[in-house]
């Protein structure tokens, strides 16, 4: 039997295989970070930075690199925004106001209180008709009829901070509460012949209607006073100001030909529903400015919460630490998350499974926690495979991003594994103690409950598969089942931290190597020699014991390999340049061969250990 230990870069290449059975739980349990796409600015973040006495201009210079934030031309000032009230799609528009409005280019004028309704007719036209309310009734006849793109327009519309907004503003009837907006109301129709309503506001009344629905107003009245005679917490909704302006006037004309935007899923625009003081003032503050490259201006993205590591795409990746933003009032609650997904609902999106048998990351982004944001992934099932990226796969779920770990019990990265005799299942082990069971592999306890002093890293098997060891790097033991406790290194002074584990064949005893090479003996653990003084060039990594116990390698992160005792040498890296360092290794049956596996879950294979595939890429 091997008893490796395998570390936290490691785990998803030995722990991902295939199982024999099916899943090992009845759900599937993730922890991920941040809320959206995580391109460009994040919201919390930028509150974060904000509060941390940063600038606006800071800000967005900092989530939009290789951008310049710079002021729009006059002509661009005066821009319409054609938004798409696509919560009204494909119904008639009902339109009304607190004062006088009349529909443009036709003789129809309603009274303060008085409604329009716009009736689509197909091919372009619409019928018009007065009523005394939203809910009619009105005339038939109707008062006028097929007029193209009909569009309602206020009497005098209503400044920012205008008093009368209310009462001078149109409001779209609708059942659920109507809806204020600055500017026209229009009925058009899309390129498919469907009807369409539509909301033309001037840029800047536009962004004032954006900024308080992505960013809460309040959070403009944070922090100790800043610039402008502001709270720092201004700087975020100034930043927000700068990213909706520039978002939209990148997009103008650019909605299904009829519009430059949406309300709902393009930017939050609820009309005036939302507007504040304070949301205005960081509108007017940062009149006119965007982010622009070459002359063009970005289409700046932005997400809820970027989970401490911005996502690459127009513009670079980069660490948003402001994203762990916890203070009264303020706690992003999605810096990081956790999730539990029933098998039966996985199976149900991908029916093309079967029984699910196992959940592959095979490839990430490379920025921040577990390598980042999943970017290729497989759903092993007993029917086929599917192939998806983490995206889709968070999409389908309704996870808050892509950038997520699967660790069904484990409530924290996982950093060892141990398999099981008959080698049809496996246990992990995560750094706060926590264990997860996968194919026969039985739960026997964990430490998580504990307050440990230092953290889990690594796991072996007692013999009988009945029980298991975990080690903490100050070399402390927590036994579970049929493992029985032999003593530890808990209470001595270390030179450098334990690193690995390894059980003797009868499980009677067990090894412990520290990152020096170090090497100690408990139960009836045979020392047989070690590192420890002796110069290495790359600190040691794990373990592994060789049959019959007679004898033990040690691994080291360049790949180097020590063997003591009966454990015979058949190879290394040590001589190799590696694209990534190792991080473990596993002996074979019979001891004559070994495994190492790198970071990037690149598999090396010495003496008769078989190569089998590895996780590289």
């Amino acid at each position: 039997m091997s008893s490796a230990v395998v570390l936290a870069s490691a785990i998803a290449v030995v722990s991902l295989s295939s199982p024999a059975s099916a899943y090992s739980s009845s759900s599937v349990s993730l922890t991920g970070h941040g809320h959206g796409h995580g391109h460009g600015m994040g919201q919390w973040g930028a509150l974060g930075y904000a509060l941390a006495q940063t600038s606006y201009q800071s800000i967005v210079g900092h989530y939009y690199g290789g951008s310049t934030l710079t002021g729009l031309t006059a002509g661009q000032e005066a821009t319409q925004v054609k938004v798409a009230l696509t919560e009204n799609n494909g119904n008639s528009v009902i339109v009304t106001s607190g004062a006088p409005f009349a529909i443009t280019g036709t003789s129809i004028s309603a009274s303060a209180g008085q409604a329009v309704l716009m009736s689509p007719t197909g091919s372009g036209r619409w019928d018009l008709s007065v009523g005394p309310g939203c809910g009619g009734p009105w005339p038939n006849p109707p008062t006028l009829t097929g007029v193209s793109s009909p569009t309602a327009a206020p009497a005098a519309n209503p400044g920012l901070g205008d008093p009368n907004t209310a009462t001078k503003a149109l409001q779209l009837c609708q059942g659920g509460g109507n809806l204020t907006v600055r500017g026209s109301i229009e009925g058009t129709y899309a390129s498919t012949g469907a009807a369409r309503t539509v909301n033309i506001v001037p840029l800047e009344q536009y962004v004032s209607g954006v900024v308080p629905d992505e960013s809460s107003a309040g959070w403009g009245t944070l922090g100790t006073a800043g610039p402008q005679g502001q709270p720092w917490g201004f700087q975020e909704l100034e930043a927000q100001a700068v990213a909706a302006r520039s978002y939209v006037m990148a997009g103008i004309g650019s909605y299904g030909g009829y519009a430059d935007i949406c309300d709902l899923s393009c930017q939050a625009y609820r009309g005036t529903l939302n507007e504040s003081p304070v949301s205005d003032l960081a509108v007017t503050d940062t009149l006119g400015m965007v982010m622009e490259s070459g002359g063009v201006v970005e289409a700046t993205q932005y997400s809820a919460s970027t989970g401490g590591y911005t996502a690459p795409g127009a513009f670079p990746a980069v660490p948003d630490t402001g994203d762990s933003i916890c203070i009264p009032g303020a706690c992003n609650p999605n810096h990081t998350w956790t999730a539990s997904i029933a098998v039966s609902t996985v199976q149900s999106t991908w029916p093309q499974l079967g029984t699910l048998e196992a959940i592959n990351v095979t490839g990430r982004n490379g920025y921040g926690e577990w390598g980042g944001r999943v970017v290729t992934m497989t759903l092993v099932g007993s029917g086929q495979d599917v192939s998806l990226s983490g995206d889709a796969f968070a999409g389908a779920l309704g996870l808050n991003s892509d950038w997520f770990t699967v660790t069904n019990s484990l409530d924290s990265p996982a950093v060892g594994m141990a398999a099981t005799p008959d080698g049809k299942g496996y246990w992990a082990v995560a750094s706060k103690g926590s264990v997860a069971g996968f194919g026969d592999a039985s739960f026997h306890g964990s430490a998580d409950s504990l307050s440990l002093p230092r953290p889990i890293v690594g796991v072996s098997a007692t013999p009988d598969g009945k029980g298991y060891w975990l080690v903490a790097s100050d070399g402390g033991i927590f036994s579970f089942g049929s493992a029985e406790f032999f003593g530890s290194t808990g209470a001595m002074r270390l030179n450098q931290p334990v690193v690995g584990m390894a059980a003797t064949p009868d499980g009677k005893g067990y090894w412990l190597v520290a990152s020096d090479g170090g090497v100690f003996s408990f139960g009836d653990a045979t020392f047989h020699g070690s590192m420890g003084g002796q110069p290495l060039n790359k600190p040691v990594v794990g373990m592994a014991a060789a049959s019959q116990g007679s004898g033990y390698w040690l691994v080291a992160s360049d790949g180097g390999v020590f063997s003591f005792g009966g454990a015979v040498f058949h190879g290394s890296t040590g001589s190799l340049s590696l694209a990534q360092p190792m991080v473990g290794m596993a002996g074979t049956a019979d001891s004559r061969g070994y495994w190492m596996v790198a970071a990037d879950g690149g598999i090396f294979s010495f003496g008769d250990a078989g190569f089998y595939g590895s996780a590289v890429g």
